[in-house]
This record gives C-alpha cells, structure tokens and sequence, in this order.
C-alpha cells in the first residue's frame, strides 16, 4: 500500500501507468514557515527514499518571496540527484528562471530536466513521457 509524504500526496502516485512523486506546496498563501517546515520534511522524506522519480511541485496559490524562491531552488537542488525530471506547476516563470539559474550554476544534471507548465494534467503527462 502507498504511504503518504509529509505534504500528504500518496508516494508513489500513479498516473496512466507511470509512478510520479507530488509534492504539494500549493495553497499556502504567504505562510511561508509552514511553507519551509514542509519543504523541509519532503527533503528528508526524500533523501531517505529510492531515486530515480518524477517530482511533479504545485505551487498554486503559495506567494513565493525571493527568500522562499532561493530556498525553493536550494532545496531542489539538495534533492536533485533523487529526481529523473521535474515539473514546476503553478508559479511564475520569474521563480522557474531562478531555479534553473541556480541549478545550472551549481552543475546539477537535472537543469535540463525541469519543466513549467500551467496545466498540471499536461505536467504529469510529460512526467510520464506522454
């Protein structure tokens, strides 16, 4: 039986045959210390799992500061060895543009294995190589 992550997503998620890791930081607003303390939690969920997933992040309705992009983008990269690709839903292109900066300044493999996308549907489709 799936378990759930600390965010509350079932890990793994299945969807049309393929196995995705959500991680929802959605809704939050502006509380960006409960936004941190889960971030935090994933990581640790995370780093003690198997790798090799498709991290699929919501970030529908989370106001992202610059401090929490750049925390955003550390705790991405702390993970990235964990992760084949990744989706960033719902957040601005000014937020996927510092992760990738980041990424790509600290030589991590998985830069040209992020994505954004609007449509979460479309998100996990490309997760799944549909």
């Amino acid at each position: 039986m799936p378990k759930r992550s600390p965010s509350g997503s079932l890990c793994p998620y299945y969807y049309k045959g393929g196995e995705l890791h959500p991680l929802k930081y959605g809704s939050f607003k502006n509380d960006s210390w409960a936004l941190l303390s889960i971030m935090k939690a994933e990581e640790e969920f995370i780093l003690n799992s198997h790798g090799g997933r498709n991290v699929w992040i919501d970030l529908y309705d989370t106001n992202l500061s610059t401090f929490e992009i750049q925390r955003l983008a550390i705790h991405i990269y702390k993970i990235s060895h964990k992760i084949a690709k990744l989706a960033l839903v719902g957040c601005s292109k000014r937020t996927v543009r510092f992760v990738k900066d980041y990424l790509y300044k600290q030589n991590s493999q998985l830069v040209s294995k992020v994505q954004y996308f609007d449509d979460p549907e479309i998100a996990k489709d490309w997760l799944n190589g549909f």
